[in-house]
């Protein structure tokens, strides 16, 4: 983004360029009145008016080449401009009867044309306008113009108050463009961040689309596990006749039902999953069916709830872990149980024999999928040996 300066000097660069044109045609388009004024004068009056366009075009000459229009030079340029307008009008004055002629209200157009074109500052505007009336003054004074004169006075009173009012203008006009300038640059900033924001909004919705199709391949890989596995079982019990295959194919039967149920409720977006402390309850049913272990359940009073989604995912984790510990750790003591605090929930299982520590990273097996599982929720997965046995941590923040 350009800086208040560069876009100053860009401005004044085009202010001189008009300056010069309009100075150039109105001291050629006047050349049409002076007959009126003053036959005797015409010569003088046309040199002047060609001398003054020769010189007006010369500076709009040179703002056409880049390396002549740096801060500096313009500002001269600028001078230059509002000193030739003075003398030229000074003079037609001058050669039009002096300070009775009306010639001399032109100086006021001089200077509030320059001040306002040439993007004058208060300083700089209130020396083009000293200067001015000075080069009016000397002229008239030296042409003989009586001091005392109403005329006189009245015009150089006239010019003054020009001076002064250009002046101000100028200044004024200077505060506004640097406003305009910081207004223009906090609304791009104020555009910038809201397209970032915009960016950032979109770039979330994408990863909430890939994180919904993640999901999706998840429903599809647990509907694989779960279900497939528990259809395989129930065609092989069909079969049988015996009482225990007809009990076991009901309970089969029954679980499957159920989890279907859970995935059509998650993907309804409706409230039917078990929560933490009804997943627990249901794995210390399945422990003491065993018939091998002592199960200790600690329930928490209210523990933290988290979403649907996440829920699926603990009961798989639970289930890759527990089947873990029933094949290959050899304990016969359970305890498991979840703590809330301040928006977290952690989730614990302990086992007295087979202990490891695990950082909660694999690259195969079940300890894969249960890592794999703890990342797409969000949650932090851990193994801490604790004697000759272990505790399972999952940690995640609640969401909700």
């Amino acid at each position: 983004m350009a800086t208040f300066s560069e876009q100053f000097d860009a401005e004044r660069r085009a202010g001189v360029r008009r300056t010069a044109l309009l100075v150039a045609f109105g001291s050629i388009s006047f050349a049409l009145v002076d007959p009126i004024f003053n036959p005797e004068s015409l010569a003088r009056l046309l040199v002047v008016r060609a001398g003054l366009a020769v010189l007006s075009l010369g500076i709009w000459g040179l703002t056409l080449i880049e390396f002549l229009c740096r801060s500096g030079l313009l500002k001269v340029y600028g001078y230059a401009l509002a000193f030739f307008a003075a003398v030229g009008v000074a003079l037609f004055t001058l050669f039009t009867g002096g300070s009775k002629s009306p010639y001399w209200a032109m100086e006021l157009v001089v200077l509030f044309g320059t001040s306002f074109l040439l993007r004058f500052t208060l300083k700089e505007a209130a020396i083009s306008g000293a200067v001015t009336l000075a080069i009016y003054d000397i002229l008239m004074l030296v042409s003989g113009e009586a001091v005392f004169t109403i005329s006189f006075i009245a015009s150089n009173a006239g010019i003054a108050l020009g001076a002064i009012v250009s002046a101000v203008a100028a200044g004024y006009m200077h505060s506004l463009l640097q406003k305009e300038f910081h207004a223009r640059q906090s609304l791009a900033a104020a555009n910038a961040e809201l397209e970032k924001s915009v960016s950032e909004l979109a770039f979330k919705k994408e990863q909430a689309e890939v994180k919904f199709l993640q999901d999706k391949l998840w429903f599809a890989h647990d509907l694989h596990d779960t279900v497939g596995s528990q259809l395989a079982q129930m065609s092989v019990l069909a079969g049988k006749t015996d009482e225990r295959s007809t009990t076991h194919l009901a309970e089969l039967a029954k679980g499957t039902l159920e989890n279907v149920r859970n995935f059509a409720h998650v993907l309804k977006g409706e409230q039917r999953v078990d929560d933490l402390n009804s997943q627990l309850w249901k794995l210390g049913q399945s422990f003491r069916a065993l018939g091998r272990y002592e199960v200790n359940h600690v329930a928490e009073e209210n523990p933290a709830r988290v979403s649907d989604l996440a829920l699926l995912h603990i009961d798989r984790i639970l289930s890759e872990w527990t089947a873990n510990v029933i094949r290959h750790s050899g304990a016969d003591r359970v305890a498991f149980g979840t703590r809330s605090r301040s928006g977290h929930v952690c989730v614990w299982f302990y086992q007295n024999l087979g202990g490891f520590s695990w950082r909660g990273s694999a690259t195969k097996g079940g300890l894969r999928s249960i890592a794999l599982r703890a990342q797409n929720i969000g949650a932090l997965v851990t193994v801490r040996r604790r004697g000759k046995g272990a505790y399972f941590l999952l940690k995640m923040n609640t969401g909700i």
